[in-house]
């Protein structure tokens, strides 16, 4: 295999890193639904309950707490935590039993925390959920036909309707789109709340596009005095529960905004298109009073795509908002700037952040591999030998990109062929003495 980037004057090392990083992408699909399988199953949840903050557990301790007679699900168990933990999800400890076998122990990594139920019910699994839905993920096969025809989204062109017209007819694409936004927003709002002080003092406030209202209960909640009205379209006010201090308002922001002291708007103007955000932006100018403004909480697209890992969460959740709603996107600092001078606003600010090949062995189970390799061994002359290309599985799940392709190609081949699986050099030792072969090494 040639291509013109073979004449840059690049190291084995580095060659090799981005051999890695291909397939990592190439097979990125995997991680979210290793991750959405531990969820389903409860994995962190047993976890996270079995004791104080830094208890680890064994594949087989978590399989005693699942309603399985599966024999091989602690094995199973095992492969999908060992994933997660290549990619710092999880922690993995290494322990040797009384009979000699080394087990893995797996414990919570901080980022794990969002991906269980806190007191308040409140995570980032909705957003997992609706990220790998059948209706998100259909529309992504069709940005290819959405980019060199025009005139649609990929959800448009998958289903005939934008999302928001999606939720307006499909009551469980309304509820868990709401429920993502409502978990996001609960998250993103604690922050928010902890680093701005620019609703002391205020009297009213108006959350533009607040859905059920999750914004304005917290944001009340800290500021009492504020009297809060929460704005969005009939059909998702109608579903709002009741906050102290909030009063539910259904309407068209495109039409009028309802008067208040300050307007709020969280993650909204990125649903737009320039004209349609103008035209929201107005609305807003003319609500407000003379000394009146309007915070706006979105993410800010930097000029240059750097390899920060706020810049590529930003840039993944535009290429989301183009998938699904015409004219939506993540924007620079530049183009917000200029889209509140054109509504008529004088001073604009940024005031704070809140937050390949194939294999042969790996194909089989091992009675398989062994029936295989003592076929070859019966083959071979006095001398003979068998090389092997394989990955090789660590005891413990590193987090360097190897063991991430590794240990997400393991995974794969569980899902795709009974028995199939990568090894640790051991367990290719163990079939190889079990096969006849009296010697056995790494190259």
């Amino acid at each position: 295999m040639s291509s013109k980037l073979d004449n840059q004057n690049i190291t084995a090392n580095e060659e090799e890193e981005a051999f890695h990083q291909a397939m990592q992408l190439a097979m990125s699909t995997t991680l979210p639904m290793v991750l959405k399988a531990a969820i389903d199953l409860d994995l962190l949840e047993i976890i996270a309950k079995a004791g104080p903050a830094g208890c680890k557990l064994s594949p087989i301790e978590i399989a005693s707490h699942l309603p399985t007679k599966n024999p091989d699900a602690s094995s199973i168990i095992d492969r999908i935590l060992r994933v997660l933990a290549s990619h710092s999800i999880l922690t993995c400890d290494l322990a040797t039993n009384e009979d000699g076998h080394v087990q893995r122990l797996y414990g919570l990594a901080p980022v794990a925390k969002y991906f269980l139920h806190n007191d308040d019910g409140i995570s980032l699994i909705p957003t997992l959920t609706t990220s790998t839905d059948k209706y998100l993920l259909g529309a992504w096969y069709h940005l290819r036909e959405a980019t060199l025809e025009g005139g649609a989204t990929p959800l448009v062109k998958a289903y005939g309707m934008d999302l928001f017209e999606l939720a307006a007819k499909n009551d469980e694409i309304s509820g868990k789109f709401n429920n993502t936004m409502g978990n996001q927003t609960a998250i993103i709002m604690k922050k928010v709340l902890e680093i701005y002080k620019g609703f002391e003092g205020i009297n009213q406030l108006v959350d533009v596009g607040g859905g059920l209202g999750i914004n304005l209960k917290l944001i009340v909640s800290k500021y009492p005095q504020i009297k809060g009205i929460n704005f969005d379209l009939p059909h998702v006010v109608k579903d709002a529960p009741h906050f102290l201090g909030v009063d539910h308002v259904g309407g068209d922001m495109f039409i009028e905004v309802p008067q208040g002291e300050v307007i709020f708007m969280k993650w909204i103007l990125h649903d737009w298109g320039d004209d349609r955000c103008l035209k929201l932006l107005k609305n807003c100018y003319n609500a407000l009073p003379k000394f009146g403004k309007v915070v706006v909480v979105e993410l800010v697209v930097p000029e240059s795509p750097m390899t920060d890992i706020v810049t590529k969460n930003t840039l993944t959740l535009d290429a989301g908002l183009f998938i699904v709603v015409p004219g939506a996107k993540e924007r620079t600092k530049e183009e917000y700037e200029a889209l509140a001078k054109k509504a008529g606003f004088s001073t604009f600010r940024l005031v704070c952040r809140a937050y390949s090949y194939w294999w042969i062995l790996h194909d089989w189970d091992d009675d398989r591999c062994l029936k295989l390799l003592k076929n070859c061994y019966n083959a071979l002359p006095k001398f003979g030998k068998v090389v092997v290309v394989e990955l090789i599985v660590p005891e413990s799940p590193v987090t360097d990109v190897v063991t991430k392709n590794t240990l997400t190609l393991d995974i794969c081949l569980f899902n795709v062929i009974p028995g199939a699986k990568e090894r640790t050099k051991e367990e290719y030792e163990a079939l190889a003495r079990k096969a006849g072969f009296s010697t056995f090494k790494l190259v």
